[in-house]
């Protein structure tokens, strides 16, 4: 890659980069600011959001391709990236009273949050079946942990221990077809799918590897049929987690699909 081909990439995802720098900034913050009201870390953590949108408003102008094609930014990712935005910010002011109430570790939690929406971020510009399993993960791994925040809570326990196994069940189908796809077609990137898909759209194989990739995909999300978590999950996981994985996930879902 060039010079001028990696400085592209930043720049088209500069608002991921913004997001996931701050998160990490905030990790070492709440380590040093003294234990108390977490309002600053609340409105550290909307900053953060903030500065993202405003990246991502400046570069909405022109589509930007990155990454050898595994990622683009464009008017279609800024628009969910938008979602993501303000679903998050939601959550942080939710989160300020009902964080104290409940005990929670304030940092982590914002932190987790934002690395949630950075996996999101990486899902609407994702062009290739590698980045979108990186976003997934991403955003997956921080609600897996999100989920069991209540620790004092049976409920919350049983809540995310259900969340991993069978997202890490999911995780499986969703990488079998996305090995089986590359075996077929030799690429990852979803042009080079939509190519081969009309090339021969009765290969069976290639079916089945879709149809493994989809089933991954909303199983991680939740949408139907393969539903049968949710309930537990979202009964179990703080009321904020809720209501933000009720929104957020299911929309980068929707932009992946």
């Amino acid at each position: 890659m060039t010079d001028a081909a990696l400085y592209q990439s930043i720049l088209a995802s500069l608002p991921e980069i913004v997001v996931v720098t701050g998160a990490c900034s905030l990790l070492i913050l709440g380590q040093i600011v003294p234990k108390g009201p977490g309002h600053f870390l609340v409105w550290a953590s909307a900053a953060t959001v903030l500065v993202a949108a405003l990246a991502t408003l400046l570069l909405a102008g022109e589509v930007r391709p990155a990454y050898s094609g595994m990622f683009i930014a464009d008017r279609f990712a800024v628009f969910f990236k938008m979602v993501f935005y303000l679903s998050t910010i939601l959550t942080f002011l939710l989160s300020r009273k009902y964080a104290e109430i409940e005990e929670i570790a304030l940092s982590e939690y914002y932190v987790l949050l934002l690395f949630a929406l950075s996996g999101m971020m990486i899902m609407a510009s994702a062009t290739d079946l590698l980045s979108i399993y990186v976003g997934l993960e991403l955003m997956a791994l921080s609600t897996y942990v999100l989920t069991g925040f209540l620790r004092k809570e049976r409920r919350s326990n049983e809540a995310a221990l259900k969340y991993v196994v069978l997202g890490g069940v999911s995780t499986g189908i969703f990488l079998y077809g996305v090995s089986l796809i590359y075996g077929i077609t030799g690429t990852t990137q979803l042009d080079g799918m939509a190519a081969a898909v009309i090339g021969d759209p009765l290969d069976p194989g290639l079916l089945l590897a879709v149809v493994f990739i989809v089933a991954g995909l909303v199983f991680k999300v939740g949408a139907v049929p393969f539903h049968m978590w949710v309930p537990d999950v979202y009964e179990g996981a703080p009321t904020t987690i809720t209501a933000f994985m009720s929104v957020a996930p299911k929309a980068a879902g929707f932009a992946v699909i």
